[in-house]
């Protein structure tokens, strides 16, 4: 019973998270070299609340024009990140824009964001991002015209619209029911348990296995550093491993478990930076590790 509570407050918490939360592209539809500017909106912004930008590139998984698969080795360069926050008829909102550049025609799928809320982590995805362009003879010569995004998801919503309506339905009826609803903070799902529900995920993508074996590490180092952030009130995702490991000293974390901790990040900055290969059996023993570090950092629980 205590489970599905569990299962039920993550679903309830996920769906009014949802509603705050919107992700967009100001024109989905860009040519090569030109800027794109993907914005973040959060609305009812709270005071626990974080979210680090990532810097340089973006590394996408990428489908040119006619493929049928995704494929890694996608970049999207970061040109620059802004955000503000700001009060309107009484709502506080944060916004975050990125802005952009693609040098590939591709259509281009982000890695996952990920945003501390309410001494929560919570991850999301933008919208695909279609960059390129079509030849076509003028008279002075070639125009490059802009790419428009495939049409087979409008021909797939007009043939299976009852589906959307049942869904739409199902997500109406979740949100009225949630806003009935008060969760108790006992029936929350722990930091422990959603720490250890990410790195399961990170497991059964098996991302190493399917060559983004880089984008492994940049999710498994960021789930590490969240747990640790918010169960010693630090910001860590910003910091370099020398820097996270000083601070974790000062918090007084016994120095075997430190060595540890040290041991699991650098070996996701060699795979980061280095390019280092790691095999299987080594990476499904770095998953374990961590589970092992965040279980013994816990509080203990006391089932009621």
């Amino acid at each position: 019973m205590r489970f599905v509570l569990s299962i039920l407050a993550v679903w309830c918490f996920g769906a009014g998270f949802a509603q705050t939360k919107r992700v967009y592209w100001e024109e989905d539809s860009v040519r090569i070299g030109d800027k794109a500017h993907l914005t973040i909106l959060v609305k009812h912004k709270p005071k626990q609340f974080d979210y680090n930008p990532i810097q340089d590139v973006f590394i996408c998984d990428i489908n040119h024009k006619g493929e049928t698969l995704w494929k890694p080795g996608g970049e999207l360069e970061i040109e620059s990140f802004s955000d503000t926050t700001y009060t309107q008829k009484g709502v506080k909102y944060w916004k975050g824009v990125y802005t952009l550049i693609a040098w590939d025609s591709a259509k281009y799928r982000l890695p996952e964001l990920w945003i501390s809320w309410k001494d929560s982590t919570f991850s999301f995805r933008a919208p695909n991002l279609y960059v390129g362009f079509i030849k076509k003879k003028v008279k002075d010569g070639i125009e490059e015209i802009t790419v428009e995004p495939e049409d087979e998801y409008w021909v797939l919503i007009k043939k299976y619209w009852w589906v959307l309506l049942i869904v739409v339905a199902a997500i109406t009826s979740g949100i009225l029911w949630n806003k009935r609803r008060k969760i108790k903070k006992s029936d929350e799902i722990s930091l422990r348990d959603r720490t250890l529900m990410a790195i399961n995920q990170l497991r059964k993508k098996e991302d190493w296995l399917h060559g983004k074996t880089k984008n492994h590490y940049v999710n498994f180092s960021a789930v590490l550093k969240m747990y640790l952030s918010s169960r010693y009130e630090l910001n860590l995702m910003e910091r370099t491993t020398y820097e996270t490991i000083s601070l974790l000293k000062l918090k007084g974390l016994d120095l075997n478990v430190v060595r540890r901790i040290e041991v699991l990040l650098r070996e996701a900055d060699m795979v980061k930076f280095a390019k280092t290969e790691l095999n299987d059996l080594h990476i499904r023993s770095s998953l374990f590790r961590m589970e092992e570090i965040v279980t013994e950092l816990s509080p203990l629980e006391i089932p009621e």
